[in-house]
């Protein structure tokens, strides 16, 4: 039995929308996953899960409200019921076309929801355009608002560019403007379709980390409720509320299927790199199971390399407790090893945020 931490299920490669950062590299592929990807879903995956498994299943990449409601009614009844009860499903989407049906299949099915949204107008509307160019900004957070207004608290992840580094307050305020109180920093990382990341012209780490304190300090001068995920998943660790965990270096502590029924793990994006791994495929749920998938000489290879990587990150790297090894995508996208250790990832969205609440830590005791 079987108890990953995530699972990703990609309904269908295609966006309704073009993002200058994206790293996926079918999204004008319309396909949509079929019944017969979602029956071996049910019966090779789900329901040889162990049943105190508490995995997040995550419907994701490209825009999955691309799928019809229809769809995901058909995928709920054949999955729901092999499910382990701790079970939590949610969806990664840029809200374009998220109206009253979505909400009603979202409340249904208890599935929370997370908008990709790149906070102020100015900076979200610079990269994250429609497919014939137009801004997306007030359709995202209409879509912010309607969940709200049905009850939903949905996360926003939000992609930085250096140019946003120099106006925390403004992120700050449309957070609490928006009452967005569930926030997660990310940058535009080079991987997949995306060959370039504005982050590789100097070292932004401390830029990165300024920002970070800026914010968290507004909110609590404030008094708001923001939660900036990646600080507070350091601050769980540091506390002993939860133990470090990395769900991206282990087999099958995540488990990605795409559409066409093509089976991964280790890091979700990791289909998306096409250098020298026959594109991190281990096999296909339509014409195998994990017996078949443990027994590829690529997936060993590839677990054996993530491992060495891992280790020269644990006897090297001093955000280790808080990290636990990197992104083995990053690591080939950035450094072309899975063997390799530090990423601008890594040092703008773990060490980064650790230094961010060491200094926010410090700042409050000096004032005490």
């Amino acid at each position: 039995m079987r108890r990953p931490r995530l699972i990703v299920l990609q309904p269908t490669p295609y966006c309704n929308i073009r993002c200058s950062y994206c790293y996926l590299g079918n999204r004008d592929d319309r396909r949509l996953m079929t019944k017969a990807v979602i029956e071996a879903v049910r019966e090779k995956i789900f329901a040889g899960l162990d049943a105190d498994a508490s995995p997040t299943v995550v419907w994701h990449a490209g825009e999955p409200t691309t799928a019809p409601i229809s769809w995901y009614e058909h995928a709920y009844e054949r999955l729901r019921d092999v499910t382990p009860s701790a079970t939590r499903f949610a969806m990664q989407s840029n809200g374009i076309a998220i109206n009253d049906n979505w909400i009603n299949l979202f409340r249904r099915t208890s599935t929370s929801v997370s908008l990709s949204i790149d906070g102020p107008r100015c900076f979200h509307d610079l990269r994250r355009r429609t497919r014939n160019d137009m801004p997306t900004w007030q359709l995202a957070v209409a879509a912010l608002h309607r969940l709200q207004d049905a009850g939903f608290d949905p996360n926003v992840i939000c992609v930085l560019h250096p140019e946003g580094l120099t106006s925390p307050d403004a992120y700050y305020e449309f957070c609490r403007d928006h009452s967005i109180t569930q926030i997660s920093f990310s940058i535009d990382e080079l991987e997949g379709a995306n060959r370039g990341c504005s982050f590789f012209a100097r070292d932004y780490k401390q830029d990165m980390t300024d920002f970070l304190v800026s914010i968290l300090e507004r909110a609590y001068v404030e008094g708001y409720p923001l939660h900036v995920r990646e600080v507070e998943r350091i601050a769980t660790i540091l506390t002993g509320s939860t133990p470090s965990q990395n769900e991206q270096i282990e087999p099958w502590d995540t488990i990605v299927i795409a559409a066409d029924g093509s089976v991964s793990t280790f890091s979700p994006e990791l289909m998306e790199v096409s250098t020298g791994y026959q594109g991190f495929k281990f096999g296909n749920i339509l014409e195998g199971g994990f017996q078949d998938f443990d027994a590829m000489p690529l997936l060993k290879r590839v677990a054996r390399e993530i491992k060495s990587g891992v280790e020269s990150c644990r006897s090297g790297c001093r955000y280790f407790a808080v990290c636990g090894g990197g992104a083995p995508v990053n690591k080939i996208s950035e450094n072309d090893r899975l063997e390799s250790t530090e990423t601008v990832f890594c040092r703008l969205s773990i060490q980064s945020a650790a230094d961010a609440l060491a200094s926010f830590l410090n700042s409050r005791e000096r004032r005490a």
